[in-house]
């Protein structure tokens, strides 16, 4: 990352932790201790990520390798065969922790994702020369950050770390969200639909830290969740700045800062307010389709669960309309 990309991202932070001293005092101050200081817990992060990983039998480097030089257009159904694959050995395979409806759930999600990467490649905004190794490493990423979040769901009853929750609640109507605005003559391109799955992926891992979820399991929401769209920004940050990650090669920084911004803002706006309007426009400017994503986000992660909830998209878009 250049050094003003890296100033920029900071100063998003900023202003992430400055609106959160403004309206939540003493008890933010506390909070913003621990998640500025992550290195540690984004190391946990990464080592929770591998250990699940090597419990439930995926051979993580073995599978990389069977790719060989394919690029991603040749090895799609290679790609989309391993990602059922490895969505079945962490929701069907343990005995003990079987659930079909998840699994379906995550499978559905994942197929969209790898359609995406497909036509996000066509539009020009993925690199053409992307091997099919890389694109199953952020896919095989994803699908595992899926499962240790639902692995939450076993110490505490958080249902945003739910993987159906997260699979067919927050992506899903982050998707429905986008087929409203492009009902409206207002499409999102296949690479922002990436970034809304994306964002919705890792908008809530920072729960799956130690310090964090074991506080929350003992004591309950008392203010320990105030930081974690912090620390999930810090994460994703620490991936795409990893020369060794995959997401360099599928993400421009542009679309990286995006995705930061969505998590980092997922339930107020950088103005400490809802902000969940979506702004309505045959010719959207690079500002309103920031904007955009990041309203999708908030409205998806805030609305109730269930999709038939989903009352904010109507009224969000008509409002902006007006």
């Amino acid at each position: 990352m250049t050094h003003e990309a890296e100033k920029r991202e900071r100063s998003v932070e900023a202003e992430f932790l400055n609106r959160l001293l403004e309206t939540n005092g003493s008890m933010a101050r506390t909070v913003i201790e621990v998640f500025e200081n992550a290195s540690e817990l984004i190391d946990k992060i990464d080592a929770l990520l591998v250990r699940h990983a090597l419990k439930s039998g995926f051979d993580r480097e073995s599978v990389f390798e069977s790719f060989g030089d394919k690029n991603f257009a040749d090895g799609f159904t290679d790609i989309l065969e391993q990602a059922e694959k490895l969505s079945a050995l962490y929701f069907l395979a343990n005995p003990g922790n079987q659930n079909p409806q998840k699994y379906s759930a995550v499978v559905a999600a994942v197929q969209e994702f790898i359609s995406l990467m497909r036509q996000a490649q066509d539009e020009g905004n993925i690199p053409a020369t992307l091997s099919a190794k890389d694109a199953f490493k952020l896919i095989a990423q994803n699908i595992t950050a899926l499962a240790l979040q639902d692995k939450g769901c076993e110490v505490t009853t958080i249902i945003e770390l739910d993987a159906h929750h997260l699979a067919e609640h927050d992506i899903r109507g982050c998707m429905q969200l986008a087929e409203t605005l492009s009902e409206h003559g207002c499409s999102l391109s296949a690479m922002e639909k990436l970034l809304l799955h994306q964002s919705m992926v890792y908008h809530s891992v920072g729960y799956m830290v130690p310090p964090v979820l074991d506080a929350i399991a003992e004591k309950g929401m008392n203010g320990k969740q105030l930081g974690i769209p912090m620390l999930a920004a810090h994460y994703i940050r620490s991936q795409y700045e990893d020369p060794t990650s995959a997401w360099k090669s599928i993400f421009s920084e542009k679309a990286f800062d995006l995705v930061h911004r969505a998590i980092l803002f997922q339930d107020k706006g950088s103005l400490g307010t809802p902000d969940m309007a979506l702004q309505v426009t045959p010719q959207p400017t690079e500002n309103v389709r920031s904007h955009n994503l990041e309203a999708i986000i908030r409205i998806a992660h805030r609305a109730p669960e269930g999709a038939e909830q989903m009352h904010p998209v109507a009224a969000a878009t008509n409002s902006a309309r007006r």
